[in-house]
């Protein structure tokens, strides 16, 4: 009886005090406590304290406790147990006294797990539950691992939450350090285009791209009808004839990318360029003698002129950035949205009356910038005017002042959904290049049916005055697959003293103040579900405007074999209407007003090809300037864009 308690006291006290030292000392380690030490000598009194004098000393915390000279156990008792005997049955006061010792060092082993529970309680991270004591205080290895899988999966869960709200730092690298470039078609990227072909090294700080753009038109069914009395072609100030014709209306080169991560620079020239030499023959003029504004062949010269010819400095604290070279002049959203995603063959009357003397280019400096969120932009440029596309000017003066301010109040959806305004404003010295300063408008028809020179000139004036202002404010709308689009052009030429239009040449007038005008309101649709992207800075670009069209699908047409289908796309495909207004008529100066209508269907087979057809219908009226060369116009057009 007595062996058999002294068996399970002595076995179970054991393996209580071996457990809670193997967790002390696990979960020691992770919470760096000091991991005790059960033989120091301030611990072992009280676990190994000795019995008196005359009894025999039991090491209760030894791994195979052992009292020598026992007496052999009784009959039935496991080898396993046989082979450890049990200590000398005691006399009543011994086992008295050896009970009561083992029931102390029981309460000072239970006092050890509610310190380790208190200090596991008193730790900064919030702690598990402990599992429930059913054994009489003793704690089983699945209990400690429990424990202590607990308290680690809490401390990586706390470790994760740290890491997460921890203030990332940006990706440090040496400028100039990686020069080794790879290449990849992009899908996207600021700075960077989309769907081109880019050649960068792996920290960004240097990125090439190499591209073209070509745009071969077609234009065909072309005709003119004259009011009554009126012959628009031939009479008075006629356009002369409206004529079917095929022209490449661009054909670029270019390179552009960045260098040492904040230069950017652009180089592009457009081969399909025809200046004047108009010292050689006579403009063509009508049958009424008067001048259409077309020029014969003999005038012609074919010559590359530079379009975007320009390097920037990007990330200049409170500037943002600055440009220096032959750039657009920061106003008009159709003046500053690319070639390559134009919505109709032709850019508003407005655009070809006020600023494409010049391609729309002029030689200068650009500073623009926009708030964090890219919501509001402002930029400012300082150009020279110049009459002609090569880049140039000299003499005093001639300084165009040009500013722009931009503001989303709206944008949802990656601009799927978003409202664009804008203000463009501009303060223009005249153009003093060839002895005289001239203000040039004319208004050509929207569908070019050659290269310039032998376009039909619908609206005309040239003037000599001394400066002249713009002011044009913008409106685009994305509503999902519709879009509309807005803008408005006045313009006053101030101290003008001499004109020139399509009835009369050189009349000088006292000095007066020109004021006229152009406008014109688009609504595109796509009947795929696209929408028009928006760039919305103007970071390697002209500034917020319209970009490339991605269809959801690309166009592909698979023949089908074993009498299955064709599988094939549609790409997108897009519908849209733009009415245009102009008048260059005011006073005693009268260059002729229009009224032009056109409706276009856009295929987009992939990002870098789609075909455009337009339809084209005007009307022209000079009678305020004494022509009698009023009249209807109209013709067909067909454009293959390309460009990478």
């Amino acid at each position: 009886m007595l062996y058999t308690m002294w068996k399970v006291l002595a076995g179970t006290t054991l393996s209580s005090v071996a457990l809670l030292g193997l967790v002390y000392s696990t979960i020691g380690q992770e919470m760096r406590i000091p991991v005790l030490d059960l033989t120091a000598p301030a611990i072992k009194p009280a676990l190994f304290a000795e019995l008196p004098a005359n009894k025999q000393t039991v090491p209760i915390l030894a791994q195979q406790p052992v009292a020598p000279n026992l007496p052999a156990p009784p009959s039935g008792i496991p080898p396993t147990i046989a082979e450890t005997p049990p200590p000398s049955v005691p006399t009543s006061n011994s086992a008295d006294e050896f009970k009561a010792r083992i029931e102390s060092l029981e309460r000072k082993n239970q006092d050890l797990l509610e310190a380790l529970k208190g200090l596991q309680n008193a730790s900064p991270p919030a702690q598990p539950s402990t599992p429930t004591d059913t054994n009489g205080g003793v704690l089983s290895t699945n209990d400690v691992k429990k424990i202590v899988g607990d308290y680690m999966a809490t401390r990586e869960e706390q470790a994760k939450q740290a890491d997460a709200v921890k203030v990332q730092d940006p990706p440090r690298f040496i400028v100039g350090k990686q020069l080794g470039l790879t290449g990849a078609f992009t899908q996207g990227g600021v700075g960077s285009g989309n769907s081109q072909m880019w050649f960068d090294t792996a920290d960004k700080a240097f990125r090439l791209h190499v591209g073209a753009r070509i745009q071969p038109d077609v234009v065909f069914g072309a005709k003119a009808r004259s009011d009554s009395g009126n012959d628009i072609e031939q009479g008075k100030g006629g356009t002369g004839p409206f004529l079917e014709g095929f022209n490449f209306r661009r054909a670029r080169l270019e390179m552009d990318g960045w260098l040492y991560d904040n230069i950017d620079f652009f180089v592009e020239f457009d081969w399909a360029n025809t200046p004047f030499n108009t010292g050689v023959t006579s403009a063509i003029k009508t049958a009424a003698g008067t001048p259409t504004g077309q020029q014969p062949f003999t005038n012609i010269l074919n010559a590359p002129a530079p379009t975007d010819v320009w390097a920037g400095v990007n990330n200049i604290p409170y500037v943002g950035m600055v440009r220096f070279g032959n750039l657009k002049p920061v106003i008009g959203l159709d003046h500053l949205t690319s070639s390559r995603y134009l919505d109709f063959m032709e850019r508003s009357i407005g655009f070809d009356q006020y600023y494409n003397r010049n391609n729309g280019f002029e030689p200068g400096f650009l500073i623009a910038n926009n708030t964090a969120d890219e919501r509001l932009t402002w930029a400012f440029s300082a150009t020279r005017t110049s009459n002609g596309p090569f880049a140039y000017n000299q003499g005093g003066g001639g300084w165009d002042y040009t500013g722009r301010l931009t503001w989303l109040p709206y944008y949802e959806d990656n601009g799927r959904r978003m409202i664009h305004l804008g203000l463009g404003a501009k303060q223009q010295q005249l153009d003093e290049s060839t002895g005289l300063p001239l203000a040039h408008f004319n208004g050509r028809w929207l569908l070019r049916n050659s290269q310039s020179g032998f376009q039909n000139v619908t609206s005309t004036v040239l003037l000599v005055g001394k400066d002249q202002q713009i002011i044009q404010p913008e409106l685009f709308v994305n509503m999902g697959p519709l879009s509309v689009q807005a803008e408005y052009l006045g313009s006053r030429v101030s101290g003008v003293t001499r004109y020139s239009n399509q009835v009369v040449e050189k009349v000088t007038i006292a000095s007066t103040n020109y004021v006229s005008h152009a406008a014109y309101v688009q609504a595109m649709y796509f009947l795929t579900g696209e929408h028009r992207p928006y760039g919305k800075t103007y970071t390697h670009g002209s500034g917020p405007a319209p970009t490339r069209v991605v269809p959801n699908r690309n166009f592909f047409w698979v023949a089908g074999q074993g009498g299955n289908g064709n599988p094939f796309s549609c790409g997108a495909w897009q519908i849209g209407a733009r009415y245009n207004y102009a008048t260059l008529n005011d006073g005693v100066i009268n260059g002729g007003t229009v009224h032009e209508l056109t409706v276009g269907l856009n295929w987009f087979l992939n990002p870098n090809i789609k075909y455009q057809w337009n339809y084209d219908i005007g009307h022209r009226d000079l009678s305020a300037a004494g022509g009698n060369s009023n009249g209807y116009f109209q013709g067909f057009g067909m454009r293959m864009a390309l460009d990478f």
